[in-house]
């Protein structure tokens, strides 16, 4: 039976992402807590890992990369005939809570968002992005601590080996750094060390950047009830406790496996990292050469 012509149609999918933000970063450098602390504000729905955009963000990559020309040959479908259709595969799986709560702000939190930031950007061209950050030694420390496996019951090599931690971590900021340069203005990066040592001006600042008041509620996140899901558990009981600091620092046994490189990434985040003996001797043997 056909509708009636007044019957109201149903809302469309919004393929530009103006209400959806992409929180992303290495695994262990911080997102449970900033979900945790955020979830409180009263326009702010921040939900688990659902992994639904790098995946999607990937096919779509995929798809312009390897079949585009194909596309548009053969079934009149250009690029941006493209980029919608993923657009609003990907916005359409979020169709529920932005309907239902049309003056909020959707925050995505998957970690390996930030290995995407920059295709969803091109994808969503007004979504936003909160890249969070975190010493690279302590990440490691911390991904040592996992037992993560693949499918076949083998531990991944970044949960198990000390350079492989710090290699995985450099990997995924430095694409997380690229896409900030690709995408000014719309990444905010969010030290780990600063949502501890400084959570009301930090919280502040991801609340302006989301066009938000910040709520008091936000420092008193430990009385908000939440529901960890996934690798969110991996961070019980602590993310249910006051903010600490004392968990900066753990990975300074990691600073002998740091390479140069790597060492540098640390210098440009701000996170000062000692000489190992070789750098020293090599700056020594520098000076006295003059």
């Amino acid at each position: 039976m056909p509708e009636a012509p007044d019957a109201p149609l149903p809302p469309a999918t919004d393929t530009s992402g103006s209400r959806l933000v992409f929180a992303g970063g290495c695994p262990r450098s911080g997102l449970t807590l900033l979900r945790r602390m955020l979830s409180p504000h009263s326009r702010i729905e921040c939900g688990p890992d659902t992994g639904l955009a790098p995946s999607i963000a990937m096919q779509w990559q995929a798809f312009s990369q390897q079949l585009g020309e194909l596309h548009a040959r053969d079934f009149d479908l250009h690029a941006e005939d493209m980029r919608q259709a993923m657009a609003s595969l990907l916005t359409g799986l979020f169709e529920t809570p932005l309907t239902r709560f049309p003056d909020h702000v959707l925050i995505e939190k998957t970690a390996l968002n930030v290995a995407v930031f920059e295709q969803l950007g091109r994808m969503l061209p007004e979504a936003r992005f909160i890249h969070v950050v975190r010493d690279g030694r302590d990440v490691a420390h911390s991904l040592l601590d996992r037992d993560w496996a693949d499918a076949a019951g083998t531990p991944f090599p970044h949960v198990t080996r000390p350079d492989a931690a710090l290699k995985y971590w450099s990997d995924l900021v430095t694409l997380g750094l690229k896409a900030e340069r690709a995408l000014p203005g719309r990444v905010l990066r969010v030290p780990y060390e600063e949502l501890v040592r400084r959570p009301k001006a930090t919280l502040s600042a991801v609340c302006e950047f989301l066009d938000l008041d910040y709520e008091r509620a936000l420092i008193h996140f430990a009385g908000y009830p939440i529901e960890l899901k996934g690798l969110e558990r991996d961070s019980l009981p602590l993310i249910n406790k006051p903010l600490t600091q004392r968990r900066i620092g753990l990975g300074q046994d990691l600073d002998g496996a740091v390479t140069p490189p790597t060492r540098q990434l640390l210098g440009m985040l701000g996170y000062g990292a000692p000489e190992t003996p070789s750098e020293r001797r090599k700056r020594l043997r520098s000076v006295i050469q003059r």
